[in-house]
């Protein structure tokens, strides 16, 4: 029975010396939870948000044709306008009423023309009816109220100045077709001295009568409205024995239009 229980105890301690060598040889080194491996060559981590050199240059390009792209459109905008500062006055505001006035001058069809053959009105006596060339054969019929002021001699196979492009009006029962220019001033005792514009002797009927420094309108009115008549009468007048129009001689290609024998001042209808 004693050698029995000797045989147990040795059994127990030989599996205890067995089991301190397992675990003495097999229990790995212990290796910190928290800790990560590290990897072969591995970079910082702040190295590792910074962009690669040739990334930002890309970058840097692509931003600037961005730019570029932005920026042309507002360029090709401005291309050929011109802008209004404040406080600039436009051409046309500082040029004053010169343009105006010429444009309405341009709308009238003023021409030379030879007057063939002057008779008296029948129904009135301050009135002449006139018969007068205005180009390329074409005769137009004039009553003018030059009857008063002019003889019938000094008035026909005269070249005269002629307004073409008013509207036809009857005087006294008789069509007038176009109007004969003249210039008046009243002198002391309440007389009028009427003279009628004379072109140059070079003139010929239909040469059409405009401005220095310029030249005939190329596009008068069909019919001259009587507002835009009654605009330029009050800037026609005589100075230096000539025709003027705000400051401006009438003239034709062969020199200027004269108004003998009346002051400066004179105004011209």
């Amino acid at each position: 029975m004693a050698e029995s229980v000797s045989a147990i105890d040795d059994a127990i301690a030989h599996l205890n010396s067995l089991i301190s060598r397992l675990q003495g040889s097999s229990a790995p080194a212990a290796t910190p939870s928290n800790s990560a491996p590290e990897l072969p060559n591995a970079e910082p981590a702040a190295a590792q948000c910074q962009p690669a050199k040739e990334e930002v240059v890309e970058e840097k390009q692509a931003q600037e044709s961005s730019n570029e792209v932005t920026e042309a459109p507002i360029a090709n905008i401005l291309t050929g306008r011109k802008l209004k500062l404040p406080g600039a006055t436009s051409t046309k505001t500082a040029a004053g009423g010169g343009n105006e006035h010429s444009e309405n001058f341009d709308k009238a069809l003023v021409q030379v023309a030879l007057v063939q053959s002057v008779s008296d009105h029948p129904n009135s006596e301050k009135l002449y009816i006139c018969k007068v060339e205005v180009g390329s054969g074409t005769v137009k019929q004039v009553v003018a109220g030059l009857k008063k002021f002019v003889k019938v001699e000094e008035l026909e196979g005269k070249k005269v100045c002629v307004i073409l492009n008013l509207k036809p009006a009857k005087l006294a029962g008789q069509v007038s077709e176009a109007m004969i220019l003249a210039g008046s001033v009243m002198v002391d005792g309440g007389n009028e001295i009427v003279k009628v514009l004379e072109p140059p002797s070079e003139a010929v009927p239909g040469d059409r009568i405009f401005l220095e420094g310029g030249a005939p309108s190329a596009s008068p009115a069909k019919q001259l409205s009587s507002k835009v008549w009654e605009k330029i009468v009050p800037l026609l007048k005589v100075e230096g024995g000539f025709a003027l129009f705000n400051s401006s001689s009438l003239v034709t290609s062969a020199g200027p239009v004269k108004v003998p024998g009346l002051p400066d001042g004179a105004g011209i209808h």
